[in-house]
């Protein structure tokens, strides 16, 4: 098997760096991700001037543009016959409505449009929380392989969120809970400050519907929600 990775931290972030440890076992791996962080980019693309690739290594490409333009290159000139793609992992969580505005989850969408199986892998954490490379190393290498023999139907991919680790008591794998994005809105709050509005809303704090990807991430599982592309509701 043939494994596209990707992101929207960087390709120098840790989380790519824990997502091709983990999946180093699982067959030949190739990098294409972003030159810089491209958080909270969406589904953004580039059209308008030439992308740039850097090699950086044997299998392993910077590109100066988004995610979704790093899945496009690779998918029709760098690698087109990967057989998986994995967006991640990111540091922060993607849930519910943030599917919408996150680059990790573009990256498999964009995956899904030209019909390859994809994954977007999230770490949440909470504020002064630290990523541990080694537990996100240990759960998606069980979560990919779990997934990838599940085989979604043609116009779905993956979303999957870990929770917060230092909430957690030990370093066994988590619950896995299947669920459905959550709908509702984020908390979203500006402060005022020398003439410019500073967003100021509490990520923790948004509202959450019992059942779905945010109370159970929230709640100490790792969530996971397909999502299908056909249609304005994301589970559907």
């Amino acid at each position: 098997m043939k494994i596209l990775l990707t992101n929207d931290d960087g390709i120098d972030a840790p989380g790519i760096a824990a997502l091709a440890e983990a999946v180093q076992s699982l067959g030949e791996t190739i990098i294409v991700a972003p030159h810089q962080h491209q958080s909270g980019c969406s589904h953004q693309t580039t059209t308008s001037r030439p992308l740039h690739v850097e090699e950086r290594g044997p299998n392993r490409f910077a590109v100066d543009g988004t995610p979704a333009d790093c899945v496009r290159l690779a998918l029709f000139h760098i690698a087109p016959d990967v057989d998986l793609i994995l967006s991640g992992v990111n540091d922060g969580g993607n849930l519910g409505v943030d599917v919408w505005h996150s680059g990790t989850v573009a990256a498999a969408r964009e995956a899904a449009i030209f019909g390859r199986p994809a994954m977007a892998l999230s770490q949440y954490r909470r504020r002064g929380s630290t990523l541990q490379p080694a537990r996100i190393v240990a759960w998606t290498s069980h979560i990919v392989q779990m997934l990838h023999a599940r085989k979604l139907p043609g116009g779905s991919f993956w979303n999957v969120n870990y929770p917060d680790p230092e909430t957690l008591a030990d370093n066994t794998l988590p619950e896995i809970s299947d669920c459905e994005l959550d709908p509702s809105p984020l908390a979203i709050a500006y402060d005022l400050r020398d003439g410019r509005w500073h967003f100021s809303g509490v990520y923790h704090d948004r509202a959450r519907s019992a059942g779905t990807d945010v109370a159970e991430c929230f709640d100490g599982k790792i969530s996971v929600t397909s999502i299908r592309l056909s249609c304005a509701n994301p589970n559907c």
